[in-house]
């Protein structure tokens, strides 16, 4: 079994997997023809893909963000309580 453009648009559409266009590409190109002698199972190429759009996604997320980002829902010692006004310790 092989992946296809109509198979890609349902693992978008009903897996809710976030593949674009260079994504489909890549996949088309992974797992559009057979690895001779092996056949790929259906299961084995929803894994697969499924496995290679987290790690893309992943991946590109890390590369738009940036450096350095405040996480404020961390708390340091030198924040103030909202409702005394005094600093947390």
């Amino acid at each position: 079994m092989t992946i296809t453009r109509k198979q890609i648009q349902w693992m978008r559409t009903h897996a809710r997997m976030q593949i674009d266009a260079e994504l489909e590409e890549m996949n088309l190109a992974e797992y559009g023809v057979e690895p001779d002698p092996y056949v790929y199972t259906e299961q084995d190429l929803h894994e697969q893909i499924r496995k290679m759009v987290n790690r893309y996604n992943r991946e590109r997320e890390v590369h738009r963000r940036p450096a350095e980002h405040s996480k404020p829902w961390e708390c340091t010692a030198t924040d103030t309580n909202p409702t005394t006004g005094k600093k947390r310790s």
